[in-house]
């Protein structure tokens, strides 16, 4: 299968967009504008949904064939999550890497940045990667379990029972993914393409399983969660015989929590965007030192240097014999990326980080398979 872009078109825009984002942004690399690709040419491509579980429901759907209009119970799929994928025709040595976005968004996060260039969705599997990406369960194409909701119209449970919606804003995006020092202000060296942020608020959609279930929200400080994602996304790698698992912002602590469920089929994990955790059991540490792992941040923290979460954890980790690497991208010699670098001007020289420490820390197939 081949999939050929007008790459005349792609180039114009790419290198159109940078060259307005330098004169806004003051004295600026041209980031990863680069010379149009090759065509893409795919062994496979397609999608498919992992996990889900049945519940049976009171008020489940509408009853067309009584009384129009009338609730009728019957069995419901919930939990499941939504994976699309691309293998390319020749692929690496190395197993698949699976990507899940965080919080308020969708798989989008991977696929074309907001001002047109290539994401790591492409990048990735003109790498050479098998690339997958899952959209978290209860969110976007995976659906949400909207049970509750039918419960509590239909006088099942109360209108207390039914949890909030979060809604992600542009001035909450603003602030957490670190555009600038205050709503409206630009980071004078920012990374991201602050002239089409318009097209990052709108991949902002409802975030349902945060409040679905408020034991939930803990997940971010306990090792222990019971967010389907975190099994579903175990399940794809031992589906895939191996795999390594990259969560970014609220999905960055999956892996680490699906290892610790000792969940197989997990050959590497990296986390963008923290997610450390600073009370691991012993016998934790001792499970996470059989797994390498990466965690990535950007630009514009507080402090350059691993936060106290991932100092403890690391040190724990790497003296019991694990493989377990921090980069701040200033570090790298990156500078000025936000938490959404993914989708930053010089987006595919993160990527290229990442895929360094791939090949340093990650066995391939060939030598996973003889183990």
């Amino acid at each position: 299968m081949t999939i050929q872009n007008d790459v005349r078109v792609l180039a114009r825009r790419a290198i159109g967009a940078s060259a307005l984002l330098c004169t806004v942004a003051g004295a600026q690399s041209l980031g990863d504008v680069r010379p149009s690709p090759e065509p893409l040419v795919l062994k496979q491509q397609g999608s498919f949904f992992v996990g889900g579980r049945q519940m049976f429901s009171n008020a489940a759907g509408w009853d067309l064939i009584g009384l129009l209009g009338q609730f009728s119970s019957g069995d419901v799929t919930v939990d499941q999550m939504y994976v699309q994928f691309q293998i390319p025709q020749q692929h690496r040595r190395h197993v698949p890497i699976v990507f899940v976005h965080g919080c308020c968004l969708s798989s989008k996060t991977w696929e074309t940045t907001p001002d047109g260039r290539m994401g790591w969705y492409e990048y990735f599997t003109r790498r050479g990667f098998p690339t997958y990406l899952g959209e978290q369960s209860g969110r976007a194409r995976s659906g949400f379990n909207g049970t509750i909701y039918n419960d509590v119209k239909k006088g099942l449970q109360p209108l207390t029972a039914q949890p909030p919606v979060l809604l992600g804003t542009a001035q909450f995006a603003w602030s957490v993914f670190r555009f600038g020092p205050s709503f409206g202000a630009v980071w004078p060296d920012e990374q991201f393409p602050m002239d089409h942020v318009g097209q990052l608020y709108k991949q902002v959609i409802p975030d349902m399983i945060l409040t679905e279930v408020p034991s939930l929200t803990a997940e971010f400080v306990n090792p222990l969660t019971n967010n389907p994602t975190v099994a579903n996304m175990a399940a794809l790698a031992r589906d895939l015989n191996g795999a390594i698992l990259v969560g970014h912002s609220q999905s960055s602590v999956f892996p680490t929590q699906a290892v610790l469920k000792g969940l197989p089929g997990i050959r590497g994990i990296i986390q963008l965007e923290t997610g450390c955790f600073a009370n691991l059991t012993p016998d934790e540490v001792a499970t996470m030192t059989k797994v390498p792992m990466l965690v990535v941040v950007g630009d514009h923290f507080a402090a350059p240097q691993p936060t106290p979460d991932c100092v403890t954890e690391m040190t724990e980790i790497n003296a019991a014999g694990g493989d377990m690497s921090f980069i701040a991208l200033p570090s790298a010699g990156l500078h000025g990326n936000s938490h959404m670098f993914m989708q930053d001007r010089n987006n595919l020289r993160v990527a290229d980080v990442i895929i360094k420490w791939i090949d340093e820390h990650v066995a391939d197939a060939a030598e996973q398979n003889d183990e």
